[in-house]
């Protein structure tokens, strides 16, 4: 696993930007004349693999990476050269507003740091579309807005499929500014994978013949996990002939559901249900002992869990939402979520019909150098083209 990014922080931003030009100039020197670009990732996600793979290739491309926590830290970076502000979530400048308004507020002086920071610096905007609107929405006014700055202001965005970019226009109801499309990589080398389903199955006590469904990632309302459960039990307890087991593991993000999953299947011993961080080393053994993974999501614009499967090669559920088309190759079972137990069905048709094994050449276009370098050719193509957008602050 590669290091956490470094983090520009007030006391010791200086420092830590001119190492990075210092050790950028030293290891991979660029063209006479070409000073290297910085990227500032916001905010950093260090629990979250996806940033730490994409920006992989940063120094062969001639860019230094820092992260930061908030906009605020901004007003800390100089840079002799180009400069990429690459925005992903904006979820921590709402945590702990009091309501719709003071959200607005909040958002009004993020826009205004933002700007003030690309008229300083002249730097690039950039945003990578995770989602639609960040899940649960709690300020759809103000999420709105922000999106449509976005949309109205930035250089430019990442989506992961290209039939995300008509999704996110529909949604904000304004034309996009120029898109690239790199997609999800895998995390194939990034955690152990030295089990087999034997030894998995022992370390959760699962019966070796059973047929596990398995579940990873952070538990919260819209991953859907409580339905998946509640028709795992109901498939169960109609096919007793079978042998079947569930296996769900993930971050406790929303205590009120992890509590009611506890509560309603934390008893029943065909459920292991581990509601908390699920370490490195132990992810290889959620997933070595399934035979499927399930994500039964209600809403998701991209999901590094399916990536997670297919990084052990193990088939998945998903709805079939916008551009999940390009995930049947690396073992995608889709469903439609809108039809009547669609879920249900799916997991039943695991039972009686194998599943097939995801493409290996599907898999190794998605390794982690691969899809790092595409996405560092298109931002050359966007710090190649001249200024063109309009900064747009009004809300």
């Amino acid at each position: 696993m590669a290091l956490p990014l470094p983090l520009i922080e007030p006391a010791t931003a200086s420092r830590t930007l001119v190492s990075l030009w210092r050790a950028l100039h030293h290891t991979n020197p660029g063209p006479a004349g070409r000073p290297p670009t910085l990227l500032l990732t916001l905010p950093t996600a260090w629990a979250n693999r996806y940033q730490v793979l994409l920006y992989g290739q940063a120094a062969r491309h001639g860019v230094a990476v820092a992260g930061l926590r908030l906009p605020k830290d901004l007003a800390h970076v100089s840079w002799p050269g180009p400069v990429v502000l690459h925005a992903h979530w904006f979820a921590a400048i709402f945590y702990g507003a009091l309501s719709e308004a003071d959200a607005m507020a909040r958002l009004t002086r993020t826009i205004d740091m933002i700007e003030t920071f690309r008229a300083r610096t002249g730097a690039r905007l950039l945003w990578t579309a995770h989602n639609v609107f960040p899940h649960g929405n709690a300020y759809p006014q103000t999420y709105l807005a922000l999106r449509r700055w976005i949309f109205d202001s930035f250089d430019a965005v990442h989506v992961m499929d290209d039939a995300h970019l008509p999704l996110l226009e529909q949604a904000f109801d304004r034309a996009a500014p120029p898109a690239f499309t790199v997609p999800h990589m895998t995390y194939d080398g990034t955690v152990p994978d030295s089990v087999d389903a034997i030894a998995a199955r022992a370390h959760f006590s699962i019966p070796r013949d059973a047929f596990v469904f398995g579940s990873f990632g952070s538990l919260q309302g819209y991953k859907n996990i409580g339905p998946f459960l509640q028709r795992f039990t109901a498939l169960a307890n109609a096919r007793p002939e079978r042998t079947m087991a569930a296996l769900v593991g993930g971050l406790p993000s929303d205590r009120d559901i992890a509590r009611d999953l506890v509560h309603r299947f934390g008893t029943d011993p065909r459920i292991t249900l581990l509601a908390r961080k699920v370490e490195d080393t132990e992810i290889q053994y959620l997933h070595r002992a399934a035979d499927v993974m399930v994500l039964p999501y209600r809403e998701t614009l991209n999901s590094g869990a399916a990536m997670m499967a297919a990084t052990f090669a193990k088939p998945f559920v998903m709805p079939a939402t916008p551009g999940a088309e390009a995930l049947i190759p690396i073992g995608a079972q889709l469903f439609d979520r809108n039809a009547a137990d669609g879920l249900g069905q799916a997991l039943e048709n695991c039972l009686s019909h194998p599943a097939t094994p995801p493409d290996p050449a599907a898999l190794a276009a998605l390794a982690p150098p691969r899809i790092s370098a595409m996405f560092f050719r298109a931002l050359d193509e966007v710090l190649a083209r001249p200024y063109s957008r309009t900064s747009i602050t009004s809300l």
